[in-house]
């Protein structure tokens, strides 16, 4: 496995400043020039391509005599590229991460939520006092969350009070998992929140969705 994320991080690399196939070139203002890849670049590229998408036809032992030496000439790629275009990279690799992490983490709510009001009309208008009551008859587990900066987690945290009915938001702790209202008097009765107060990526805190 580490060989093949070796391989795509050198593939990708090579990709952000490789030229396109030649061909007529478009009537437009002349763009800075750029570099040309060797006839060997471009078949090791190719090769490398070609063992990502078909690694199950290539005997493993193969495999792994190729990785010091590949992990030798991804340093030397990767010393090329230079420190600012690597940290692009990183980046915008972060970004796409965060993004879906954020992106699963919301379906996860609605369907966690949706399992809640399951339970609450087969119950006659009653919500579980903790969340595992959920478990089996509505869904098999809690849920895990995997919120951009935090880890994995299935933790939850159980407000069985009123104390925050004023101000729901001063019960978040950051923890990066569940935040559930149970008690029956309270405003908040049935609440499910991901307690995590980072921003989503051009919108609000996640405890607000």
């Amino acid at each position: 496995m580490k060989l093949f994320i070796i391989c795509a991080l050198l593939f990708q690399a090579a990709a952000l400043s490789a030229q396109d196939a030649p061909g007529p070139a478009p009537a437009k203002p002349a763009a800075a020039p750029q570099a040309k890849y060797s006839a060997e670049i471009l078949r090791t590229m190719k090769h490398l391509s070609v063992l990502l998408e078909r690694s199950a036809e290539v005997p493993q032992e193969r495999i792994d005599a190729l990785a010091p030496e590949i992990a030798a000439f991804d340093e030397k790629v990767k010393s090329a590229l230079g420190k600012d275009l690597l940290s692009d990279i990183s980046r915008r690799e972060k970004e796409e991460e965060d993004k879906a992490r954020a992106t699963s983490a919301k379906k996860t709510l609605q369907q966690f939520r949706g399992a809640l009001q399951v339970y609450y009309g087969e119950q006659g208008g009653v919500y579980p006092k903790k969340l595992t009551q959920l478990i089996p008859s509505v869904m098999q587990e809690v849920p895990e969350l995997y919120l951009p900066g935090h880890g994995r987690t299935s933790k939850v945290t159980i407000i069985d009070s009123r104390k925050y009915d004023k101000d729901f938001s001063k019960a978040i702790t950051d923890s990066g998992g569940w935040l559930y209202f149970s008690d029956p008097q309270s405003s908040n009765y049935g609440l499910l929140l991901l307690d995590c107060s980072h921003n989503d990526a051009g919108g609000p805190e996640f405890f607000r969705y």
